[in-house]
């Protein structure tokens, strides 16, 4: 019988032992020759012994098992037979849901279990491994045509129900042969997402989707089991609905937390969840799980915790964010961003001021973005010349639109102040009395600053004043006032009807004449002029 190859990819070292030990007690049929913590590892591996057989766990640091059979794939070498385990409990389920070049997939209990389990299963896959061309890549598509999705067709159901009112009576008779009716007692439903700060793979990427919605179906299936009837959907972008009956059994204490505490140990990511009770309108229900499934920003406001249908369908009714209050925060936070020394007392008092506000009035989380964005752009022109300034800034756009809750929005955006302090002058922290206070020149214009007064604010004499500032804004205290003040002029010219003595009021001159003579000075032409000219370019 002929010797075959095999690379082991595992990241768990007792595991790792113990198949290592397996697969060398039929050296007869197998030659281990290499074993990997993760995927990258395995790769090169891979590629340098092109063995028939590749034994891969899925869930690893770095690069993770599917990640690599992808690249396998793609490496254009004769494509081995792979067989990944699994820590999930329902096998069956397993072979059905994911459609991957896999020629197996055993549970690891399993496989302790029974010591012979991953050696027979080898031995089963090794004549195959010796197939060629066409034949072994129409077995190949063969399998995926087998291996039927019961988790796209319980989904294909679901969206069905959406959209069409035939629909929706077939789901509810599939309730019904659940034993999961929705107008019975002690129904409930928990609505829970990835978090997608903490995801392995790319949201987008709807094979590695797949598997993860896989496997936290099998991980949602498992405790509900002990519960009693039940359902779980995978929706769209990481997200999943489970409808339940406890009347059978009562929930036990903590079951949310367990929930995330299960996602977290399983899949290695982090979870956001929300269990709701209904209420007593049984007619309502099916309308209230399709708000639920297609809601935006389920868990911006409340997460993690149990929640009533109807209280929750309040928090969702987003509304506009009126500008005044919006000025306001935004104030506010840049305010307790600059304090001396980020006292984490303060910030956390803002933080939970806003958020009380926020969720009262159910503001739009998508403004609720823009609000914290524009406190970093604002705080970012402070740090003039601050090298990486703009990656910082272009890197922090993307991790906002990850964020699915105001708390994460709040947290990424002081992560990133801190990066921005950091980059200040190859690494010197920002000065932050220098910057309160061209903070508080950049929103108030109108008042007449003098050099001396602002150093004396602070205790500093006025040659460290000068010399701080500059090294913050690359121009003198001077300079970048009146640079300020004139391009707000500018705007004020040509966006309003005031008039120019008017203008130069609100934005700190002492008198018309010398507004006149800096702002000639500065654009080449009057304040007039530039007002005229503007007008005739619209």
């Amino acid at each position: 019988m002929s010797q075959y190859r095999v690379v082991l990819v595992e990241d768990e070292i007792p595991a790792r032992t113990v198949f290592r030990h397996f697969i060398e007690e039929r050296a007869d049929l197998f030659t281990l020759v290499g074993e990997a913590e993760d995927g990258r590892d395995g790769l090169e591996l891979f590629l340098k012994h092109q063995p028939e057989l590749v034994v891969t766990d899925i869930t690893m640091p770095g690069m993770n098992g599917l990640e690599m059979l992808r690249e396998i794939e793609a490496s254009g070498a004769r494509p081995p037979q792979i067989i990944i385990l699994t820590c999930h409990q329902d096998f069956h389920y397993a072979q059905q849901a994911i459609r991957l070049k896999a020629a197996s997939y055993l549970i690891k209990d399993d496989c302790l279990s029974d010591p012979g389990l991953l050696t027979r299963t080898m031995e089963e896959l090794a004549a195959k491994a010796d197939s060629r061309g066409e034949t072994r890549d129409n077995y190949l598509q063969l399998e995926q045509q087998v291996r039927l999705s019961e988790l796209e067709i319980e989904q294909s159901l679901f969206l069905d129900m959406l959209r069409s009112p035939a629909a929706e009576a077939k789901w509810l008779r599939s309730l019904e042969d659940a034993q999961l009716p929705l107008h019975g007692q002690g129904v409930k439903v928990l609505l829970l997402e990835l978090d997608r700060g903490s995801l392995r793979f790319p949201i987008d990427q709807l094979e590695e989707l797949k598997l993860w919605q896989f496997a936290g179906v099998n991980v949602l299936k498992e405790l509900l089991g002990s519960i009693g009837p039940h359902k779980v959907i995978a929706l769209d972008k990481g997200r999943f609905l489970a409808l339940y009956n406890d009347a059978r059994k009562p929930e036990r204490q903590g079951f949310l937390e367990q929930v995330l505490e299960s996602f977290a140990a399983n899949l290695k990511m982090r979870c956001i969840a929300l269990l709701f009770s209904f209420g007593q309108e049984p007619e309502a229900r099916p309308e209230a799980l399709k708000r639920l499934a297609s809601a935006s920003y389920p868990f911006f406001y409340r997460s993690n915790e149990s929640i009533g249908i109807r209280e929750w369908e309040q928090l969702a009714g987003f509304q506009r964010i009126p500008e005044p209050l919006s000025r306001f925060w935004s104030k506010v936070l840049k305010k307790a961003l600059l304090e001396p020394h980020l006292s984490t007392a303060a910030l956390e008092h803002e933080r939970q001021s806003l958020h009380r506000q926020a969720m009262e009035q159910s503001w739009d989380p998508e403004q609720m973005k823009s609000l914290y964005l524009r406190v970093f752009l604002d705080m970012s022109h402070n740090v003039i010349g601050a090298e990486g300034g703009a990656e910082l800034e272009a890197d922090l756009r993307v991790q906002m639109e990850l964020c699915q809750t105001f708390n994460a929005v709040h947290e990424i955006t002081c992560d990133y102040f801190r990066k921005l302090q950091q980059l200040q002058g190859g690494g010197r922290k920002i000065d932050a009395s220098i910057t309160r206070i061209i903070q508080q020149m950049r929103e108030d214009l109108s008042y007449p600053y003098k050099l001396e007064e602002l150093a004396a604010s602070i205790n500093y004499s006025v040659p460290y004043f000068s010399s701080m500032f500059k090294k913050a804004v690359g121009e003198s205290f001077i300079q970048y006032l009146t640079r300020l003040r004139i391009e707000q002029a500018k705007l004020l010219l040509l966006t309003t009807d005031h008039k120019t003595f008017e203008i130069s009021e609100s934005i700190g001159f002492e008198n018309y004449r010398s507004f006149n003579r800096i702002f000639k000075k500065e654009t080449g032409v009057s304040p007039s002029d530039y007002r005229r000219q503007g007008t005739q370019s619209l």
